[in-house]
């Protein structure tokens, strides 16, 4: 017991070590975006670190040379110059419309919030119904995602495009949440396993004052799954918000923020953009996901089942 013990501790010591690592990783991007968004273009270009002496060098010979002791090494105006310098033009038909971020952030949540809802809907309500029904084509349904999930899809994107233009889902934000409306995923298995979990003595208890299976579904099941469900949705906010491969490609005319600074970063024309800016950018982008994630928290733990049946 004593050395089963102590190999516990050992892997629980080298599994925090990863995790503390992992994090102040992610915690030195996050503060290098932040640091850096703030500097205007010429304190960026003597240091594109941190604070080193070269940035306090610099910012020194521009005071000297400019008489102006206020100057300092970080503007703020970053943020509300990324609003304006961050654009890109879309043509509908014959028309070409300069998109800019306010609109892209509209875009995006929209798109997110639109997407998110449906694929976290759909993964829950099929796995409600092939756990708690008996059907014949249930483990069907059930190897089917499996397969899907471990045997990679390559070379359908020329067949997507062409069936969502077929089908009038092209260009189009419902189109698009009716596109990620699947259940061949990771999620589905996740609420497949919670359902069975549930006891169907809460429908049986149901049908006897006269619920129906819908009534049973919306009134009884769901409410029990709702931590589990705002959770999932809420990770696929994240996935949907950071996402710009899909709208880049399924909404040529509705660009999104994450399409926007992608195109920022890659094109030649927006010279006013700078690094400074398109860091500030960025650093916008996260503000939503970040405010969501404080707000919503308490959603990722909690009983599923407080107040069950006793036995």
């Amino acid at each position: 017991m004593k050395k089963g013990k102590s190999n516990i501790n050992v892997l629980a010591l080298i599994l925090g070590t990863i995790l503390v690592l992992y994090t102040a990783l992610l915690g030195l991007i996050l503060f290098y975006g932040l640091v850096n968004s703030m500097k205007d273009q010429l304190a960026f270009d003597a240091d594109p670190v941190f604070w080193s002496k070269a940035l306090f060098d610099d910012l020194k010979l521009r005071k000297e040379l400019s008489g102006d002791n206020s100057l300092t090494w970080y503007n703020l105006g970053n943020y509300l110059q990324a609003f304006e310098a961050i654009n890109m033009k879309v043509r509908k038909g014959t028309q070409v419309f300069q998109i800019f971020l306010p609109e892209m952030f509209f875009n995006s949540i929209v798109y997110a919030g639109g997407c998110s809802f449906f694929a976290t809907l759909t993964p829950c309500l099929v796995a409600y119904v092939t756990s708690k029904y008996n059907f014949k084509f249930n483990n069907v349904i059930y190897m089917t995602v499996i397969f899907v999930m471990v045997t990679p899809i390559v070379g359908n994107a020329p067949s997507s495009i062409l069936m969502a233009k077929t089908l009038g889902l092209f260009d189009s934000q419902i189109g698009l949440w009716f596109m990620s409306a699947t259940f061949l995923g990771t999620y589905y298995l996740v609420f497949h396993g919670i359902f069975k979990g549930l006891s169907w003595e809460y429908a049986e208890a149901a049908f006897m004052d006269g619920a129906s299976h819908m009534t049973v579904l919306f009134q009884v099941m769901l409410p029990l799954v709702k931590n589990t469900f705002f959770a999932v949705m809420l990770l696929n906010f994240i996935a949907y918000w950071n996402d710009y491969q899909r709208p880049w490609i399924y909404l040529p005319t509705i660009p999104t923020a994450a399409v926007g600074i992608q195109f920022c970063m890659n094109a030649t024309e927006n010279r006013n953009a700078g690094v400074p800016v398109k860091l500030a950018g960025g650093m916008l982008m996260l503000m939503p996901v970040l405010t969501l994630f404080l707000i919503f928290k308490e959603k990722f733990v909690g009983n599923l089942t407080v107040g069950g049946i006793k036995g």
